[in-house]
């Protein structure tokens, strides 16, 4: 099937969770022959981080769904109802069996690496049939801008660091900062990026993470840009069962630096073990 032909779809839909109702916009193309992947982005992104996948040959045959979290994106934010991260797993879960009903391969980039493995911790991993990993949380020092934020309240985050860390992320010689610079300034909730950071620093400082992420019994790559080449757990995954693939010509947000490369990656990775 032409890729052209068969571009994604923007709907919205409507999940009930512990007595709040959240309406969420997400993108979504059906697939042909090929397994279903399930998107979930970090702090500060947007389903359209992973728009090039929509897009690569190499995934032209997969059910692709990704979606909004509350307060990025286009999805509004409530602040009760969506507290942590552990939230954002429950809502993630609910997303995955009301829009893709099957066994899936979970991509996960940044906070969405661990928003992945509590969904995991949670609900358990009989349906995930492989995990890919871009650059997602891991250990202490995955928390590029959310340890920052942790240390100021709300008022100084909203005043002075919001704005300062888009600044830094302009100055940056790699395009993917600047786009999600941009998408931080015009689609990002302030209270959720602050609220969500809280549980990302916790959970990335227990150690727990890495661990649970060697632990899984299924198929996983891990993805990183050349520019974190020094991440210092990456011998440990190298010396695992975890597929690792360092992405030339770029950094943290590698699905924008070098899409092709990332998403053909993942391709290869899903025909191999589907």
């Amino acid at each position: 099937m032409a890729i052209k032909s068969n571009l994604p779809r923007l709907d919205w839909v409507t999940i009930n969770r512990g007595g709040f109702r959240q309406r969420l916009p997400f993108l979504h193309r059906k697939g042909t022959t090929g397994p279903g992947l399930f998107f979930i982005h970090g702090l500060g992104g947007a389903k359209e981080n992973f728009y090039a996948a929509f897009q690569c040959p190499q995934l032209a045959h997969c059910d692709l769904l990704a979606f909004d979290l509350p307060g990025t994106g286009l999805a509004e934010f409530d602040p009760e109802s969506c507290t942590d991260v552990s939230a954002l797993a429950e809502i993630a879960y609910q997303v995955w069996n009301t829009l893709l009903p099957q066994p899936a391969f979970i991509v996960a980039a940044s906070m969405g690496g661990l928003i992945a493995l509590l969904l995991m911790r949670r609900y358990g991993a009989a349906n995930v049939r492989g995990v890919i990993n871009i650059e997602g949380n891991l250990a202490p020092e995955d928390c590029m801008f959310s340890r920052r934020v942790v240390e100021h309240s709300f008022d100084e985050l909203s005043d002075r660091l919001f704005h300062q860390m888009q600044t830094e992320l302009r100055a940056s010689r790699y395009p993917g900062d600047h786009i999600i610079a941009h998408n931080m300034a015009l689609n990002t909730d302030i209270r959720a990026y602050h609220q969500y950071s809280f549980q990302t620093v916790s959970e990335s400082d227990s150690g727990r993470l890495l661990d649970e992420f060697l632990n899984l019994a299924m198929p996983r790559l891990f993805l990183y840009g050349e520019a974190n080449r020094t991440l210092s757990y990456l011998p440990r995954l190298r010396e695992s069962a975890v597929e690792v693939c360092e992405v030339p010509a770029s950094a943290h947000f590698l699905f924008y630096d070098n899409p092709v490369t990332t998403f053909a990656r993942i391709g290869n990775f899903v025909a191999a073990n589907s």
